[in-house]
């Protein structure tokens, strides 16, 4: 009996001060890898972020209490007429922005829309707080107006996470061929790897000063399956 395999794998992902776990109780797997974290991580790194929404939502994570979602308009005389148009004024911008504060653009998600309402062209952006407060992007869009509404802590728990901005971002299916939102190259690098553990109980423990947060999609794994998923904010 004392070379039985632990009874459960758990892999645990985090960003920032979101957390998110699984607990899996297929043995078949774990007799055939083992502990070997690499063979665990590549198999289950696509399951924590398998869909757009949930690749965004790690990256928003990493921004902690200090984001702030802009929504960036178009005067009249500055409006483009096509997504191209948009582009050329975003590049633009983010050479504004890293002249007047001259460090690196490694912290922003943006998304182009103009389908819903009024179908204009506008920007959201996620920046952090530290790097681009509302007053520097304010004097810094030149090309319209621009609102801000601050992702603190407060925000963030009142919404239950970054999920529900994950999914404002992506809410416009974009044209064909291109990508719903963009980020930093470097934001994407950001992401730790999963960390795995083995269990002989299963359990998945949530720090006492831990926010819990209501339970999306579970992880898909195909026949390696999933026996228990947590989703947590630390504070």
């Amino acid at each position: 009996m004392g070379n039985e395999p632990p009874a459960y794998l758990c892999v645990q992902q985090r960003a920032g001060p979101f957390v998110k776990a699984f607990v899996t109780d297929r043995q078949c797997f774990i007799r055939r890898n083992g502990v070997n974290t690499k063979s665990v991580r590549k198999r289950c790194g696509p399951a924590m972020s398998r869909t757009s929404v949930d690749k965004l939502e790690l990256r928003l994570a990493l921004f902690g209490y200090d984001g702030i979602f802009y929504t960036l308009t178009f005067a009249d005389e500055f409006l483009p007429d096509s997504l191209d148009g948009v582009m050329h004024i975003w590049n633009a911008f983010c050479k504004r922005l890293k002249r007047f504060r001259k460090i690196p653009l490694d912290y922003y998600v943006y998304r182009v829309e103009g389908l819903h309402g009024d179908h204009r062209y506008h920007i959201h952006v996620f920046f952090r707080d530290a790097d681009f407060p509302p007053a520097i992007v304010r004097y810094l869009w030149v090309w319209g107006e621009a609102y801000d509404v601050p992702y603190d802590h407060k925000r963030v728990l009142a919404e239950h996470g970054y999920r529900g901005l994950a999914i404002y971002f992506t809410k416009e299916l974009p044209d064909v061929g291109r990508h719903p939102w963009g980020c930093s190259r470097k934001l994407s690098r950001l992401i730790p790897e999963p960390e795995v553990h083995t269990s002989n109980t299963g359990q998945l423990r949530v720090p006492r000063n831990a926010v819990r947060l209501p339970i999306v999609s579970k992880p898909q794994l195909g026949d390696w399956g999933v026996f228990n998923y947590t989703r947590y904010l630390l504070s």
